[in-house]
């Protein structure tokens, strides 16, 4: 597998934890991009556990984007 496959993910990954951090709902959209990357990776590897790992991650990204885009039209944004 070429090496820059993984590092662009690592990229990603970070990219989307940045955003979070900003409290963008975009983050969660581009972890779901890297999260199936990270999965096609682990099973190339044959990493079956970590493979597996980051498809729930994959499913809670998905879960995140729902929650703050329900939060985003509910006016509710979580922060006391």
């Amino acid at each position: 597998m070429n090496h820059i496959f993984p590092w662009t993910l690592t990229a990603l990954s970070i990219i989307g934890a940045i955003l979070n951090i900003r409290k963008k709902r975009s983050g969660f959209a581009v972890y779901t991009v890297a999260n199936i990357g990270w999965i096609i990776v682990n099973i190339y590897h044959g990493i079956y556990a970590q493979a597996a790992l980051f498809a729930v991650f994959t499913g809670l990204s998905a879960w995140g984007w729902i929650e703050w885009g329900r939060k985003k039209w509910s006016g509710y944004d979580g922060i006391l």
